[in-house]
């Protein structure tokens, strides 16, 4: 999870501006829900979960997630909401799971729900007809799935899923390698210029077929979103292509100020997306999740823009998560006439000529917490928090064990080798708001509990946390994306 303050004093997003300014954020959020399709698993070490197929609800519609994360566990009964990530801020990200990632997509693919025919399932499995049930094919389908992202091997006790599990390990899955689309994303979180230029670019990536466009606050009735070649955009139609470019069109002479770019659509989140929990911290780790199915849903993006007239320098920064060089790396932009010194700490300091972005990569320990200041010319201030989190094992103790589970309607319950009765356990992904209680880690404690879902969460990913002013700068926690690629979490 990342938190990012507001810059303060070389940008115009000043405390007051920034905390009023709720704007969504990227992708698809989501609650978990108090039910699962599961069946046991016996896994490699000595225990057994209950393993399977998850429910996750937005504010209209619906997502089906599986677990890449077996070591945290995840209640389903604590109301844990899920943010939309790329890869790269995940354990997917990281050089050595290329592979892994590509086996896990080719499951997600060719298996339950997305393959909903499960006679069809069973005769590419080589199960007898009518023998393959919906809770069969979720269990070996999430077993499948451990082998890639935990390398974990684990095996379905009924018999059947165990079939289904063989054959999604095997040499029929090819791998599907591409990352999928996230549903929207519109980066930076922010951009700072001068009136007279385009301030830029904005970013957008969408598996939607259409986006829709707008243009709030100062100055909305002058500047205008136009695209690379200058020319005016109220929307675009898709295929979107893949970065497509937007700039604000502020004219010279306009007074200083700031608006909103605000990005909506409607579109099936793709198979394959990642969904990290949000509010997290070492002790309390909710599962991260792999999307396996989804509804048509609504989602929003939005971002700002601050210009200010005059000589200097004018500053924005912003940070992300990256697993794979262990680390989160922090972006300096410098949108005036005049070049600045900027501290990244811990780290180093940087000259950002005008018109240029400096990037500084800080190193952090798995699991630790991180706080990154950014400071510059004329008071800018920007300050980045949260804690490491890229690998699957986890080199902490999850705390509160929740309740036992009973039926299927438990998420993971781990059961103790050679018991018959569940304890509280845990099941996969991990979430990132403030999280609940959690069940220990499968193979410690067993049973997992169900979460309430909450049907009224808001499926915009709204900025996560609230704004905390002290020492003269302002902190906000931003959720963890891999898109992240704005945010680091």
């Amino acid at each position: 999870m990342l938190t990012t303050s507001v810059a303060l004093g070389g940008s115009l997003l000043a405390a007051g501006a920034a905390a009023a300014a709720d704007a969504p954020g990227a992708g698809v959020t989501a609650v978990i829900q108090p039910t699962m399709q599961s069946e046991e698993i016996a896994i490699e070490g000595g225990h057994s979960v209950q393993g399977g197929l998850f429910t996750l609800k937005t504010a209209n519609g619906e997502l089906r997630t599986y677990c890449i994360d077996i070591d945290h566990p995840v209640n389903i009964e604590s109301r844990v909401e899920y943010q939309e990530s790329d890869w790269k801020s995940s354990s997917l990200g990281r050089k050595e799971k290329a592979q892994d990632a590509a086996k896990i997509r080719w499951i997600l693919e060719n298996s339950y729900p997305q393959v909903t025919d499960l006679k069809k399932l069973a005769d590419a499995a080589g199960i007898k007809d009518g023998q393959l049930t919906a809770d069969d094919a979720a269990a070996g389908t999430q077993a499948a799935i451990w082998k890639f992202s935990d390398g974990k091997n684990a095996t379905p006790v009924d018999a059947q899923a165990k079939k289904l599990r063989d054959y999604l390990v095997s040499d029929a899955n090819k791998g599907i390698a591409a990352e999928p689309k996230p549903s929207l994303s519109l980066t930076p979180d922010s951009v700072s210029g001068k009136p007279g230029n385009k301030l830029g670019p904005f970013t957008i990536n969408t598996s939607a077929s259409e986006v829709k466009l707008a243009l709030s606050g100062d100055a909305a009735d002058k500047a205008k979103l136009v695209d690379k070649d200058g020319k005016p955009v109220t929307g675009l139609t898709g295929p979107v292509a893949k970065d497509t470019q937007l700039f604000l069109d502020v004219p010279a002479g306009t007074s200083d100020g700031t608006a909103t770019v605000t990005a909506s659509a409607e579109t099936v989140v793709p198979n394959g997306r990642v969904f990290l929990s949000k509010g997290y911290t070492p002790e309390k780790h909710s599962q991260t999740m792999i999307l396996a199915g989804s509804t048509k849903l609504s989602v929003v993006d939005a971002a700002k823009a601050a210009w200010k007239a005059g000589k200097g320098p004018l500053l924005d920064s912003n940070a992300q998560v990256e697993c794979d060089s262990n680390g989160v790396r922090v972006n300096v932009a410098n949108g005036g006439d005049e070049a600045a010194s900027v501290t990244v700490a811990p780290g180093k300091t940087v000259t950002v000529q005008p018109g240029k972005m400096e990037s500084v990569l800080v190193q952090v320990n798995e699991d630790t917490a991180y706080d990154i200041k950014v400071t510059g010319p004329n008071g800018f201030t920007k300050e980045f928090k949260g804690i490491l989190d890229c690998k699957v094992t986890s080199v902490t103790t999850p705390t509160a064990t929740p309740s036992a589970g009973t039926s299927a309607t438990a998420t993971a319950t781990p059961t103790p080798s050679g018991t018959g009765t569940p304890t509280a356990a845990p099941s996969s992904s991990s979430a990132h708001p403030a999280p609940a209680a959690s069940s220990p880690a499968p193979g410690t404690t067993g049973g997992l509990a169900a979460t309430g879902g909450n049907d009224a969460t808001p499926i915009l990913a709204a900025v996560a946390g609230g704004l905390v002013v002290a020492g003269g700068a302002a902190v906000f926690v931003l959720r963890r994306r891999g898109r992240h690629g704005r945010s680091a979490a």
